[in-house]
């Protein structure tokens, strides 16, 4: 909407609203571009981290990244033993068919069910390699993306702000003027400690020299809240998708 005064003056105002493509009958009425992005960065807010806890939370998420690996080392040997004895099999099944011991329509079938067998110890090497690495350069990018998103979406572009708003959940609904986002479940436990962290930044500002951010460390890592919730942020993200917070690579 293009406003113009008698003096001379344009405004010009930018609303959202219901295309009614979905519900031809939607009632809901129109919110101004500007109370939508405050309700959109209030939401933002709520997930807020500074780049101390960042730093903090990379150092837990490794030290876990390092048990993942002890435990990963234990999966492939294990998979080495039965890829080893399936190798072992399908030799064996070679040899006998060779000698004239099994016919050719057993050979078949039993090679059939044994290659099955290699295809998946292959996949599984695979998956086990990868697993630990991927959910660490995850965590990296959701925590970049929350440490960044606010000042991104106030001074960012248009496609910026779809990025962002889409990144932070799902199923989003306008009603009475009233934005609800379901929060991404990789996101959402942020939400109950990001005013505690902000609280330990404030008591120790300016956090500007090594020691700051080894006592911010200490602090943070007391907290069992805190912890709790990174736990449960790192097993959400061994099950996400990397494309997830892929916003934060054009950043």
């Amino acid at each position: 909407k293009i406003k113009r005064q008698k003096n001379g003056n344009i405004h010009t105002y930018v609303y959202y609203h219901c295309t009614k493509r979905i519900n031809p009958n939607c009632t809901q009425g129109s919110i101004e571009e500007k109370e939508l992005k405050e309700q959109i960065v209030t939401e933002i807010d709520s997930i807020e981290i500074p780049s101390e806890f960042h730093s903090f939370a990379m150092k837990w998420f490794q030290k876990e990244n390092e048990k993942e690996i002890g435990g990963r080392n234990a999966v492939i040997k294990a998979n080495e033993k039965a890829y080893k004895a399936c190798l072992a099999k399908i030799d064996g099944l070679t040899d006998m068919r060779a000698g004239g011991e099994i016919s050719a329509e057993e050979f078949a079938e039993r090679k059939t069910k044994f290659l099955a067998e290699k295809k998946q110890l292959d996949g599984l090497f695979g998956d086990t390699s990868k697993r630990a690495d991927k959910w660490l350069e995850t965590a990296d990018e959701m925590l970049t993306f929350i440490e960044k998103a606010k000042y991104k979406f106030e001074n960012g572009t248009i496609e910026t702000r779809r990025s962002i708003l889409s990144t932070l959940g799902s199923d989003l609904i306008l009603k009475g003027k009233i934005l609800s986002i379901d929060i991404d479940k990789s996101l959402f436990p942020i939400k109950r400690i990001s005013k505690d962290v902000s609280t330990i930044k404030e008591r120790l500002e300016p956090l500007n020299t090594v020691e700051k951010q080894r006592e911010f460390d200490t602090l943070c890592n007391q907290n069992l809240v805190m912890r709790r919730v990174l736990d449960e942020v790192r097993t959400s993200l061994m099950i996400t998708s990397p494309l997830q917070f892929a916003v934060v690579r054009s950043w």
